[in-house]
């Protein structure tokens, strides 16, 4: 791989590749992932910090809090009022207690990483803790003198920093949090995709389209479906690892991710069991003489093969 000619692009680079290759610590990270696995990644806690309400990740949402007040108090340390200084303080305290959810949301997708990513992952962590404790002692210090407090503050700034680009790298470079079936290129025109007959009552049924996984299912006995016999057709690529859900189970008219249990409703793609939180995209299907069509009217145009 060519060499960057900015130093600063070449430094980033080897200290990345140093954090994701660097193997000593994965025993003990392992037994740490597993330990927070049997806290968060369960019901309700894991529906609730994986936003699955939301429709997307809740941990870029909720890191906002911290990292705003954290950021404002540093700006008001530069300020001569000492009443600035005084709100300085609360805003400190609040952005520290803000973490504690922020923090849980994290763990919820760290908890399904492997390798670079879970190496890489507990660097940030680890760096977003330090930032943590200094913006605590700089709340600590300026019980009794207002005017303390500010190199640790802004030591802790820097710190809250490189976590931040840390967690960016995560997101953009690695993929973490990211809807893994976004950038799958369905079909606009009416599709025949599988024969009416491959599909059973109470199973689920694989079919391939334009080099996309599809589930197809028969759920007439929903308590939504309209017609004697309604046919759904589901991206199979789940949008939390991209784990192939036609190799899941299906219960009712439900499917399971076989990774990491997220469950996904058949009849409207929507998330009823995290850790997944962007729903799975839902076709439209019909069915004409005796083959299933399918096609798309998604918008995204990352979807898309043409640009």
């Amino acid at each position: 791989m060519a060499k960057s000619p900015y130093p600063v692009t070449r430094t980033i680079s080897a200290l990345t590749a140093t954090i994701e290759s660097d193997r000593r610590f994965d025993a003990v990270v392992d037994r740490l992932q597993k330990a927070c696995a049997k806290v968060v990644d369960r019901p309700p806690f894991v529906n609730i910090l994986s936003g699955r309400s939301l429709g997307h990740p809740a941990h870029p949402m909720l890191v906002q809090m911290p990292i705003g007040c954290w950021s404002s108090a540093c700006v008001l340390d530069f300020l001569p009022s000492v009443a600035n200084r005084r709100v300085a303080r609360t805003l400190l305290g609040i952005g520290n207690l803000s973490v504690l959810p922020a923090v849980a949301s994290g763990l919820v997708e760290w908890v399904h990483t492997r390798d670079a990513e879970r190496r890489f992952g507990v660097v940030h962590a680890a760096s977003n803790l330090v930032a943590t404790g200094l913006f605590t002692v700089s709340w600590w210090q300026r019980r009794a003198r207002p005017t303390g407090g500010r190199t640790a503050s802004f030591a802790g700034l820097i710190v809250a920093s490189f976590g931040g680009w840390l967690g960016g790298h995560l997101a953009y470079s690695r993929g973490v949090g990211v809807n893994t079936a976004a950038f799958q290129s369905l079909p606009r025109d009416w599709t025949a995709v599988a024969k009416l007959d491959q599909l059973t009552p109470d199973g689920i049924t694989a079919a391939d389209v334009d080099g996309a996984r599809l589930v197809l299912a028969d759920v007439s006995d929903a308590a939504d479906a309209a017609d004697a016999l309604s046919v759904v057709a589901l991206e199979s690529r789940c949008t939390h690892r991209g784990g192939p859900l036609d190799e899941g189970p299906r219960n009712g008219n439900c499917v399971t991710c076989p990774w990491h249990g997220s469950v996904f409703a058949l009849t409207d793609g929507s998330v009823r069991r995290g850790p997944a939180s962007v729903p799975a995209l839902v076709l439209q299907t019909r069915v004409r003489d005796g083959q299933i069509e399918v096609r798309t009217e998604d918008p995204g145009g990352l979807r898309s093969a043409v640009i």
